[in-house]
């Protein structure tokens, strides 16, 4: 049938607030291996292996009919690998809202340099709510006060909506270009088109290949083994990080999967600028030059800043190079929205391209809107704006094209406003609300844009009823959001998130308004250092992107570049899955890749199944801090 059923909507939705709801409790409750950062979307991928060999088995053992098909299936993995990501705004919005009053103390002064300029909206004002947020009821069975947040939930509420539907939007506007003319292949998304293929036997093809199996059960013995350790410490346990002189090399069957399906040229580039990357860090450090810390660097970003200032102008020229080269398309994408051009076919998209392109326009004059109400000047909203979508667009392209799912943004879309502008222009109500698209700008590891992309090459399993996916993946995000809101509340004011883990409710605000403070009390002008080196890095890429363009030899794709400068602990499994695929491909050809390739994408799934085994086995032992391999 391949469409979008009302059985596949609902039950999509459902598994999308348990998939949001799965987040903390993971990661905080029984901190088990990490379950939503990055864009391989471990819990999304568990639940559907389980819904395809349980679920559907049990279902077509009633009567074939009751399955779900390919269509409902890649319905249900596109709602919840959405929900996946959603837990990662959440454990960055209540840290930074619930903290101003609570930390505030006469050694930082917050008292002073901060709440006076908080939005009253913006933040819980009940102190006691707030106080027993952080240290939970202690016992006592009182509930979340959920009046306590009403006010702090609607006010953020426009902007998270805004931005997601202008993600969806600029990525059907986008999906045409990436997917059918420059016809990029989405790695990520290899193992979900393989997994979701249904014929008339109770499983399909991929799960009745013997190779397949095969690499499904290395992760899961090396994982179990170490899982098994935990429990047990005479237990053997088996080392998958290995020192070299700069850096540490670890081994990541999923990862090592993702790399071997995508572009050798990628995953090459991807481990020589890492070590460029290493060697340009290590120069810098003997002659004690490119070091400087100003302006703000990330919280996720451990290379000097010059490192992630010469990213982010990386960045920059990828993303305008790749409008440029799909120029044509968001023309005529335009043209039709406005003027109606026949020629310009658009019954396949989940909306039209006048709806997206209308609904992306206002999504923008919202998010302006709310960033001018927390204080930021207009020039810099719309700094942080086009920064924030370069460095989306930029992750997505990596992601989608590059295959590259365990990754992140060198510098925030925040930092790189404030490097850029200096701090000295916004004020202090502009460098408060330079604080607040933390949550939102590039600096939790995860968003949602890249997974609508590869929801929409997902998508093409479905032959009707597709309009009905823009409300769905709509509502899937906010169903993430809401499910990962509802088990944090549960977890913090049942245990306290001062005692959770990671402990981002501690250093984050710390680190976040300690830095507020300060350029409140001294403000900066622009970085010139971080100019030079953001030019360094364009001029760069520049070159990069003409000697590919120009020479068919030329080994390295550019878009390792963009994101070398984080990549240096996952780089050495793009060198390995480089190093495996070069003799396949030389000696065997494609038919031999295709042989080989299903034991990579087991290696993928089975990596995520021991996951998802020890994520139940801990939850009803209560062991805690059991993490797999990464």
């Amino acid at each position: 049938m391949r469409a979008v059923t009302p059985k596949a909507l609902l039950t999509g939705l459902l598994l999308a607030f348990a998939t949001g709801a799965a987040g903390p409790h993971i990661g905080l409750y029984i901190q088990g291996s990490n379950s939503g950062a990055y864009y391989t979307s471990p819990v999304a991928h568990v639940l559907l292996f389980a819904v395809i060999v349980v679920v559907n088995v049990l279902l077509g053992l009633i009567r074939r009919s009751w399955r779900y098909d390919s269509g409902e299936l890649a319905v249900l993995f596109i709602f919840m690998s959405l929900a996946n990501s959603s837990g990662m705004y959440l454990g960055h919005w209540l840290p930074l809202v619930a903290s101003p009053y609570y930390h505030a103390t006469a050694e930082n002064n917050w008292a002073n340099t901060i709440i006076p300029y908080l939005p009253e909206a913006l933040v819980p004002q009940d102190l006691a709510g707030i106080r027993a947020f952080f240290e939970g009821y202690r016992g006592e069975s009182r509930g979340v006060p959920w009046e306590v947040w009403v006010t702090p939930i609607l006010t953020w509420l426009p902007m998270m909506v805004a931005l997601c539907a202008a993600m969806l939007s600029a990525m059907v506007i986008l999906r045409r270009q990436w997917v059918d003319k420059e016809r990029w292949i989405y790695p990520v998304m290899q193992l979900n088109l393989s997994m979701v293929q249904q014929d008339h036997r109770l499983l399909g093809p991929f799960f009745r290949n013997g190779i397949m199996w095969i690499g499904f059960a290395v992760p899961v013995i090396v994982g179990a083994i170490i899982g098994l350790h935990s429990y047990f410490p005479y237990f053997p346990n088996i080392e998958v990080t290995f020192p070299f002189p700069f850096f540490r090399a670890r081994i990541s069957f999923a990862t090592l999967g993702f790399f071997f399906l995508i572009q050798r040229e990628v995953a090459f580039g991807l481990w020589v600028f890492s070590l460029l990357n290493v060697a340009q860090a290590t120069l810098y450090q003997e002659i004690g030059w490119g070091l400087e810390k100003e302006a703000v660097v990330s919280v996720w970003s451990y290379g000097p800043a010059s490192l992630v200032h010469q990213g982010m102008g990386a960045m920059a020229v990828l993303v305008a190079s790749g409008l440029w080269v799909g120029r044509e398309h968001i023309a005529q994408v335009f043209r039709k929205a406005f003027s109606g051009t026949p020629e310009v076919d658009d019954d396949d998209e989940i909306i039209s391209y006048r709806g997206a392109v209308v609904c992306l326009l206002l999504s923008t004059a919202v998010m302006i809107w709310w960033l001018l109400d927390v204080g930021i000047p207009l020039f810099g909203a719309l700094v942080l704006l086009a920064f924030m979508f370069a460095i989306y667009v930029a992750l997505t392209r990596a992601v989608a094209e590059g295959g590259v799912a365990v990754i992140y943004s060198p510098m925030t879309s925040s930092d790189a406003t404030l490097s850029a502008l200096g701090t000295g222009v916004f004020g202090p109500h502009g460098l408060l609300g330079m604080a607040w698209p933390r949550v939102f700008a590039n600096d939790c590891l995860n968003f949602f844009m890249p997974h609508i992309a590869n929801g929409l090459k997902l998508s093409g399993q479905i032959r009707s009823g597709r309009r009905w996916l823009f409300p769905g993946m709509m509502g899937a995000m906010i169903l993430g959001l809401s499910g990962s809101l509802y088990m944090l509340m549960q977890l913090t004011y049942e245990y306290g998130a001062v005692n959770l883990r990671p402990p981002n409710f501690v250093w984050l605000p710390n680190y976040v308004f300690d830095y507020v403070a300060a350029r409140i009390a001294a403000p900066t002008g622009p970085d010139a250092t971080g100019w030079f080196h953001t030019s360094v890095g364009g001029f760069a890429m520049v070159l990069l992107l003409l000697a590919r363009r120009f020479w068919t030899w030329w080994p390295l794709h550019p878009v390792g570049f963009a994101i070398s400068s984080t990549l240096n602990w996952i780089a050495f499994s793009a060198f390995l899955a480089w190093l495996i695929k070069g003799p396949v491909l030389r000696y065997g050809g494609v038919q031999l890749y295709r042989q080989v390739r299903p034991f990579f994408l087991g290696m993928i799934l089975g990596q995520f199944a021991i996951y998802g085994v020890f994520w139940i086995v801990d939850s009803f032992t209560g062991m805690v801090g059991n993490r797999l391999p990464p």
